[in-house]
């Protein structure tokens, strides 16, 4: 029986909703009716936010983007308002009871992701743009707090890593199917998929982005499923959809992801036959200073490709990635990158702003560089690289340090991945490092990072990898 402190509450909170919805109803607000459903969420926040964490990354996939809720501002419809509800709850616990875990805080990936939000608020101040910056900081803040820090106490369990991961995946997994089945039905053209892809997705390539981080990690699911302690049907599962994702990324018609579904299945080959680590290393060392030392032959030797990436045969559309000459997609894209550059010759040390690279890119096209789809105005987006907009926003600093938050987080991977003690730590680093590999190739050629369906898994993997690396760390010192 519920006491008499309680029944007050009952009664009153019964009566506030009475008079809101009239009032709401008299002011012409019928949204009022959602109260009962945002006080519902609000105590499953308080009493059980784990459980709320699994909700919102349920809703991941299946969120929509409204593009004008009045003012100009848009949002990712329902996860961001959600988001945010768990920011708020996270912020109050952690003034209540601070934050536990001291190796998290002080491990030298959160210290990088520290270091990176610091230097966008200092640019959000210098910023040309101040609010522009300081709605991009609070979006990228909102995502770290909840899925980097709040979420990682819910993953100190690698049972609660597993589910969490196989309800984004399932959720995924009905977006691509309906996605896949719409897209039959047109005869998988490339010129339907900007129209399937909806309402889940405006923009083909972060469908694209978001199919191909999940792909590897089914993939491994299924590999490792033993180790994971996972049943056949649930293998079987990940294994059918492993290949679904595959197709759907092939035909989403997206050459980035293409090229980072490739690099993630050759660094599997390389991780499954135990090439070590230093090895892993020098090549990448060895590539990155001979396209740096040959990029004037490389890039000669491209200017002669001419194949188009209208084409509808799937050879000469992956071939038209390396087309510099005539294909319009890539000269825009070469022409983002040298506005990019010029815009960082300008402001070297601080940048134009977080965010603001859309609206200040515009002077900084050339004649000669603009292609039949640029616009005068610059009203086409984004920089298309992950690492050269923060260049342009940040200055060097932002970018160097965004770039070492991507380098640290695969070399610890790879390193739970080869060392880890056990075997199911091994798998979920192995899945998370593909994943989060596909993402960094997509960086060099797209950026995304704005998206829920991006930003959720990106920073729920870093905080992962931070709490498996951290014990790891602890059984070594026993």
């Amino acid at each position: 029986m519920l006491s008499k402190a309680s029944l007050r509450w009952f009664y009153g909170a019964g009566l506030g909703f009475i008079a809101l919805t009239v009032l709401g109803l008299l002011a012409g607000f019928p949204l009022v009716y959602i109260l009962p459903l945002a006080l519902l969420l609000a105590l499953l926040a308080i009493v059980s936010s784990d459980k709320l964490l699994y909700l919102t990354a349920f809703l991941v996939p299946l969120s929509v983007t409204v593009h004008d809720l009045g003012m100009g501002a848009g949002m990712n419809l329902p996860t961001e308002p959600l988001v945010i509800g768990l920011m708020l709850i996270a912020i109050f616990k952690f003034a209540l009871e601070g934050f536990k875990d001291q190796a998290f805080l002080k491990h030298p990936l959160t210290l990088l992701i520290l270091f990176n939000t610091a230097w966008i608020l200092l640019t959000t101040f210098t910023s040309t743009m101040p609010l522009v910056s300081l709605k991009f900081f609070i979006a990228r803040t909102w995502y770290i707090i909840v899925f980097y820090f709040f979420a990682s106490r819910l993953f100190q369990s690698l049972d609660n890593i597993k589910r969490f991961w196989s309800i984004l995946l399932y959720s995924a997994a009905a977006v691509v199917l309906f996605v896949v089945a719409r897209h039959s039905t047109f005869g998988f053209t490339r010129d339907s998929v900007t129209t399937v892809i909806q309402p889940f997705f405006w923009i083909h390539g972060v469908y694209a982005a978001m199919v191909a981080y999940f792909m590897p990690i089914m993939l491994v699911f299924f590999i490792e499923g033993k180790a994971l302690s996972f049943s056949p049907l649930r293998r079987s599962f990940f294994l059918f959809f492993s290949a679904l994702f595959a197709f759907a990324v092939v035909y989403s018609y997206t050459r980035a992801a293409w090229l980072s579904i490739l690099a993630a299945m050759a660094a599997l080959v390389v991780i499954l036959i135990r090439v070590k680590p230093v090895w892993i290393y020098s090549v990448s060392i060895v590539a990155v200073l001979g396209l740096s030392y040959y990029q004037g032959d490389i890039l000669m030797k491209l200017s002669r490709n001419k194949t188009g990436s209208n084409s509808k045969n799937m050879e000469k559309h992956l071939q038209s990635a390396t087309n510099i000459k005539n294909d319009p997609s890539n000269l825009e894209r070469l022409n983002r990158w040298s506005c990019a550059y010029r815009m960082y010759q300008d402001k070297p040390i601080l940048g134009f702003g977080p965010g603001t690279y859309m609206f200040q890119y515009a002077p900084y096209q050339l004649s000669y560089q603009k292609t039949v789809i640029s616009t005068n105005f610059g009203t086409l987006g984004h920089a298309h690289s992950e690492f050269l907009g923060p260049l342009a926003e940040g200055g060097f600093i932002g970018m160097l340090s965004w770039l070492l938050i991507f380098i640290y987080a695969c070399i610890r991977a790879l390193w739970l991945s080869y060392y880890a003690k056990s075997r199911e730590v091994r798998a979920i680093a192995m899945a998370l490092l593909l994943g989060f590999l596909t993402y960094f190739v997509h960086g060099f050629l797209n950026s995304y990072f704005d998206y829920d369906k991006i930003a959720v898994p990106f920073w729920a993997t870093l905080s992962i990898l931070v709490v498996l690396d951290t014990k790891e760390k602890r059984e070594l010192q026993q």
